[in-house]
């Protein structure tokens, strides 16, 4: 349980000032408001801080086009978190996975096997969720009364978690911010990318579950060619396709996110 809250005043005006623009999907006086809750890699597909980094950013940006959208990296950099217990993020991120339709154990990194052999015990090998039907299902009990704690102190309906299980190209040239590696080393290798997210309604501890995948190599280095010329960078590359996950996210939620949720 969420025992202790600490609200910066900085935090408080951020959160204030984002009630402001009406999202183009929903009516001007009822806009969704979302906090961007956790994005990382829970899968043994290591994955370098800037991906994670980067993401945060172009989902922030995508997604307040629709939403009144806070990002808890933006809020902590500002003026800290406002709340003490920050672990309660990826224990929710981490028991949504496991209720889920995508949980495998055997590609689950060290943390996620760990925190399944502690809630799931003998049945870690299993997820509790039945075949992917895009219903909504429930965190554990022990968390909904945290989730609705977190949503009052943010002020945000929705938590939004994101695992970046794998982004093929990028992992295996070791790719990095800086050393800004071109073409040549794209050349023999697939560019592939696999994210899920985790919507939580946060008054209901309701999630909704969805895959964003794309495997379209021909496709996207012809659209890195054209949009960047010939020798594009592996930089232009996973922006680009960070840019079209956040897209394909922001579009799943309300095709399917929402009314899953409503259901």
């Amino acid at each position: 349980m969420i025992k202790k809250f600490l609200i910066p005043f900085t935090a408080i005006l951020i959160l204030c000032a984002s009630v402001s623009a009406a999202p183009k999907n929903s009516t001007p006086n009822t806009p969704p408001r979302l906090l961007i809750a956790e994005i990382t890699n829970y899968s043994v597909n290591d994955l370098k801080p800037e991906v994670v980094d980067n993401f945060y950013s172009i989902l922030a940006d995508v997604l307040k086009e629709d939403f009144n959208v806070e990002s808890r990296r933006l809020i902590a950099n500002i003026g800290g978190e406002p709340i003490s217990n920050v672990e309660i993020f990826p224990t929710i991120h981490m028991n949504a996975i496991i209720h889920g339709p995508f949980y495998r154990y055997e590609t689950s990194n060290v943390t996620l096997k760990n925190y399944a052999d502690s809630i799931l015990g003998k049945q870690r090998g299993k997820s509790t969720a039945k075949k992917n039907d895009g219903k909504a299902y429930r965190l554990s009990t022990s968390l909904i009364s945290d989730a609705k704690q977190i949503g009052a102190i943010y002020g945000v309906d929705y938590l939004l978690f994101c695992n970046i299980r794998d982004i093929d190209a990028w992992r295996k040239i070791g790719g990095a911010y800086g050393a800004n590696p071109t073409t040549k080393n794209l050349d023999d290798k697939k560019i592939q990318v696999d994210i899920d997210y985790y919507l939580v309604e946060v008054k209901t501890g309701k999630v909704f579950a969805g895959q964003i995948s794309d495997k379209k190599t021909k496709l996207t280095k012809k659209i890195l060619t054209q949009r960047y010329g010939a020798k594009y960078t592996v930089n232009n590359m996973l922006n680009y396709l960070l840019t079209e996950q956040a897209l394909k996210i922001e579009k799943n939620i309300f095709d399917k996110g929402f009314k899953a949720l409503a259901a």
